[in-house]
């Protein structure tokens, strides 16, 4: 491994720490390019090469660096400079011992499936992007009830009337989808989940699908009254009779876990359970 990324949130603790990160890494003869995750910052240097992305930030930095790692197969090592901390787990205290530990390659991994995500206007098919977390479509005038079919490979699922919808991978489901309801995936499992916001019908309820099936849904509400989200951080308004349809991505986000904390520790602390 002879070059790593820092991919790092445009904050003054956050720059520190990739400071410190850096000067750890040159001393072990890596060569290091650091990128500054900079608000509507969209377009970054291709990184053909680079072994290792560590994120320095909260989960919006992760989840930006995931779908620019995952274009060029590199694994991720998140650096808690954030709020929550869902995806960077390690702390900033704990950051060089376990990037060393990384380097010699005693940290497993985990893959964790993306979903690709397309709009489908007047006839057309149009690729939006690949992401790890969700992908939403939500009212965008105050006090109006959407309308959304749902179809689930093909299956005509239900119609939606209520404040939006998220369709959600594993690594989705601690985000939006569990405020709205949703449970809780294991994060390596491969299964879609579609998750109704404050649905009109309270029958209307989260469904687990299998990660080869696709979601379509069609907005029925006028123009502009949609707005469509990826990951929390791209997005665009919907037309009346506009199709977006999301399925499990043929690209996967690798992320080295932290080596004393299981997923169901990061649950308690996160959560506060007992």
């Amino acid at each position: 491994m002879s070059k790593v990324v820092l991919f790092v949130k445009d904050s003054e603790k956050a720059k520190l720490t990739a400071q410190e990160v850096h000067k750890f890494l040159k001393a072990e003869g890596y060569k290091v390019k650091t990128l500054l995750n900079k608000r509507r910052s969209t377009t970054f240097p291709p990184l053909r090469g680079y072994k290792l992305m560590v994120v320095i930030g909260g989960d919006g930095t992760f989840l930006a660096g995931a779908r620019l790692a995952s274009k060029f197969g590199i694994p991720l090592l998140g650096v808690n400079e954030g709020r929550f901390g869902f995806l960077t787990e390690v702390d900033r205290e704990e950051a060089v011992d376990i990037l060393h530990r990384v380097l010699k390659g005693e940290l497993r991994k985990q893959k964790r499936m993306m979903l690709s995500t397309y709009l489908i206007r007047n006839g057309r098919r149009k690729f939006l992007g690949n992401y790890l977390n969700d992908v939403v479509i939500t009212k965008s005038a105050i006090a109006r009830i959407m309308e959304i079919e749902v179809f689930a490979n093909h299956s005509f699922m239900a119609h939606i009337y209520g404040d939006g919808v998220i369709v959600s991978t594993p690594t989705g489901s601690t985000a939006y989808a569990l405020s709205a309801g949703g449970p809780i995936i294991y994060p390596d499992s491969e299964n879609i989940l579609f998750v109704p916001i404050c649905p009109h019908t309270l029958s209307n309820r989260p469904v687990v699908l299998p990660s080869h099936f696709s979601v379509k849904l069609k907005t029925l509400s006028p123009d502009r009254a949609c707005f469509l989200t990826m990951d929390g951080q791209e997005g665009l308004f919907l037309k009346k009779g506009d199709t977006v349809e999301v399925r499990k991505s043929k690209r996967f986000c690798e992320i080295y876990l932290h080596p004393d904390k299981s997923f169901f520790e990061i649950l308690r602390k996160k959560l506060r359970w007992g």
